[in-house]
Order: structure tokens, then C-alpha cells, then sequence
């Protein structure tokens, strides 16, 4: 089973902090050592999809990050089976 690697953050210094600096950075990783989660809980957060990144700039970015956290935990059988993104989905209304 695989580890996941993440960082969770309050700030950035990079302008803007989920822009092309960041997506550099992550594509950068090798297989040992890309990260596949992050938050930066003042602007957003980014997931791994396959090879390549999803950012996301919203509303609550560090519950938003708690959830997928915890749904990709519950995908490697870790944690016990509730709908996570299904509450999710209501962090942007």
C-alpha cells in the first residue's frame, strides 16, 4: 500500500500561491518523494491526479484538504467507509 505524502501550510510566499511556482515544484518530485496532497489553508489546496495536479483556490481550503485527506485515506482501506466528498461538495455553496 502506498504512503502518502502531504503538507499542509498557512501562507505562501509565491505569487500566486497556487500558480505556476507550485505546479513546477510538485511536477519536480520522483517517484519517492512527490507529494500527492497539500494545503495552503489561506488560498487552496492540490491533489495529485495520476501524473499530474489538480489546484484548487476556494472556500475553506483546510476542511476541504481534511476531507480528501480523509477520503484517500478510506480508498486505502484506513479509514471506515462514509461518502466524504459528498460533504465536500457543500464547502462551495
Amino acid at each position: 500500500m502506498p504512503i502518502l505524502g502531504g503538507v499542509l501550510s498557512f501562507e505562501s510566499d509565491w505569487k500566486p500561491p497556487l500558480g505556476e511556482a507550485l505546479q513546477e515544484a510538485l511536477s519536480n518530485g520522483d517517484a519517492v518523494s512527490h507529494l500527492d496532497i497539500g494545503c495552503i489553508a489561506a488560498h487552496g489546496i492540490f491533489t495529485r491526479k495520476g501524473n499530474n495536479f489538480v489546484l484548487a483556490d476556494g472556500k475553506k481550503p483546510a476542511t476541504a484538504f481534511l476531507l480528501e485527506l480523509i477520503a484517500r485515506l478510506q480508498e486505502l482501506a484506513t479509514v471506515p467507509m462514509i461518502d466524504i466528498r459528498a460533504y465536500a461538495r457543500w464547502l462551495d455553496k
